[in-house]
């Protein structure tokens, strides 16, 4: 009985459902009177509001009707011997209920405003109108969901009816918002994209809802007891795929409707960085057997590839430019600079906050500084070797390769009175922007890196993993990196990502550091920008690459493949360990 009535409140209390509802209703009625549109008294929402609100309390009594009857004997719960299987599929239908319910009043409000919709010329037919009621529907069910989330927290109703209350506000003033955006800005005739990122948000905020009470009621029915909370590993790889890779490969359709019109796609490069980190962030987060992390830094590192993804959408939807120094620059390519700016900052003071042991079960202490610092400048120099064998290459084949001139401009970029200013801002970069290369990192070598050699070997391994990693660029090196070779570009990248992954896993096997290979990847992103005389955007853009190019990158790249033949890389100091501990 206990059991069940915990459940049952986890599930929709009864004030907190009429007072989402009615608040809903609210926002409709003041999205009508903003628009001088409602024909029908208001009542009448607030009246079919209440109605769909009943149905909702209605479904929840008949799940847990267990609760009325002495013997149990009427109710999906009861007597059951699979309880807590059955709470979270209910929890899920609840979420898909509700989400049914407020479809239903946003199209049926749609409905009632639709002629006038259509006379002010705001819509032109019905598919763009039903988009923007989806667009509205979704917000509203992100706003939902995140409300009934928090006021789970509340036992009393007072301060649980206050807390909603209050996001009831927020969301209808966002809401509100975004209605004024698509009628005045007209582009209402793009809504997919909006559908595409808010529909996304509302998958996740719907699953972490539903893990947040798996947590919480994961012993309530003796699950633990059965085993079946032990090894969540494989959970943890489906969470890891579907973020870093479900949703990198989810996004290819919005940059092929922005690639088609010719549309900047820095931004979506930006938010494709922090995908990995996400993934394992969240893995960790909805697992069962991780200690104290710091999950306020996980949470900034989700909110800027939320805020990313969603600038992505702004950028193919209304691209602009914003001119600097004479130079267009795309507006929410800047935009997203900022908002990365302000999540590096946040993110690193929460993590020094977090302490050495927060720190260290989310593998990110900064162990064996000397060797690790030792092997960053040696990446550098590693760096500057691999692209003067390349242009060396080049200059004996007669090919143009679209880089500075071997014997002129390398010296001249690196030794000239510039060459202090690009290094300054290189390491001003550093400080501002590590979060984007953490963000690859940590779910490459961090996460995915001991796995993969651990189930094929550590040689096998590293190199599968650089492959995974180069065909993970697939999007960018189509629509960003080389618009017009695009194979070659991808064969470029993969021999690119598998070499520096060799050095980038050797360097984090000998230090266990994950900022040394942030470091060396942030280097080795950034260093284009010293070569190409400080124009980073353009530098990385609209590469022409040639067949006849690819034997010059794969010799330039043997000083990185080299340190496959070292101890660390063949296996040989695990089997080592290995051996002293069976001993």
């Amino acid at each position: 009985m206990k059991k069940l009535i915990t459940a049952y409140r986890v599930f929709t209390p009864d004030m907190y459902t009429l007072c989402a509802f009615l608040g809903g209703s609210a926002v409709l009625i003041g999205i009508g009177a903003f628009m001088n549109t409602v024909t029908i008294p208001g009542i009448t929402l607030v009246v079919v509001s209440c109605l769909l609100a009943s149905l909702d309390i209605f479904c929840d009594y008949f799940v847990f009707q267990g609760i009325f009857s002495k013997d149990f004997a009427f109710g999906i719960l009861a007597n059951s011997h699979h309880g807590y299987d059955v709470l979270r599929m209910g929890v899920r239908g609840d979420q898909l209920r509700r989400l049914i319910q407020i479809f239903i009043v946003e199209f049926g409000t749609g409905m009632i405003l639709k002629r006038a919709m259509f006379e002010a010329g705001y819509f032109s037919d019905m598919w763009n109108y039903a988009g923007f009621l989806v667009v509205f529907s979704l917000a509203i069910y992100i706003g939902d969901t995140l409300s009934l989330n928090v006021t789970r927290n509340y036992t009393n109703y007072s301060e649980g009816i206050l807390v909603i209350t209050l996001f009831t506000a927020i969301e209808s003033g966002l809401v509100l918002g975004l209605t004024c955006v698509f009628l005045n800005a007209e582009v209402h005739a793009d809504s997919f994209p909006w559908i595409f990122v808010l529909a996304i948000i509302a998958c996740v905020v719907t699953y972490c809802m539903c893990e947040r009470i798996n947590l919480r009621f994961k012993d309530s029915f003796g699950e633990r007891k059965m085993g079946r909370f032990g090894d969540d590993s494989r959970k943890k790889m489906i969470i890891f795929l579907a973020i870093a890779f479900g949703i990198d490969f989810a996004m290819l359709p919005l940059m092929k409707y922005g690639f088609d019109r010719g549309i900047d796609l820095s931004v979506f490069l930006i938010a494709q960085m922090m995908y990995p980190m996400c993934g394992v962030a969240l893995a960790k987060l909805f697992s069962y057997n991780e200690e104290k992390l710091p999950k306020a830094a996980y949470v900034i590192a989700l909110m800027l590839a939320g805020a990313c993804m969603i600038l992505c959408a702004l950028e193919i939807s209304y691209p602009q430019t914003f001119e600097v120094n004479g130079t267009a620059i795309p507006y929410y390519y800047l935009v997203s600079n900022y908002v990365v700016i302000v999540a590096n900052i946040l993110f690193f003071i929460l993590v020094s906050a977090a302490g050495k042991e927060k720190r260290k079960n989310a593998g990110m202490s900064f162990s064996r500084p000397v060797l690790s610092i030792g092997l960053v400048l040696l990446h550098i120099v590693l760096y500057f070797t691999y692209y003067l064998i390349v242009n060396l290459v080049f200059y004996l084949l007669h090919i143009y390769s679209g880089q500075f001139d071997i014997t002129e401009n390398f010296i001249k970029v690196l030794f000239s009175e510039n060459a202090p200013a690009l290094w300054g801002g290189v390491l001003l970069n550093l400080v501002l922007s590590a979060l984007l290369f953490l963000g690859e990192e940590y779910g490459w070598r961090y996460y995915l890196q001991p796995i993969m050699q651990k189930k094929f070997g550590v040689t096998l391994g590293t190199i599968l993993l650089g492959i995974v990693w180069g065909l993970w660029h697939a999007g960018a090196d189509f629509m960003y990196y080389s618009k017009e070779t695009g194979p070659q570009m991808l064969v470029v990248q993969v021999i690119a990502c598998v070499s520096m992954g060799i050095f980038f896993a050797y360097a984090y096997m000998k230090t266990n550091n994950i900022w040394v290979p942030v470091l060396m990847h942030f280097f080795n992103n950034n260093l284009v920008s010293v070569l190409s005389g400080g124009d980073m955007l353009n530098s990385m853009q609209n590469k022409v690459v040639g067949w006849n190019m690819i034997p010059a990158y794969i010799i330039g790249y043997v000083v990185m493949w080299g340190f496959i033949f070292t101890p660390t890389l063949l296996g040989h100091v695990r089997k080592v360990k290995e051996a002293e501990n069976v001993q």
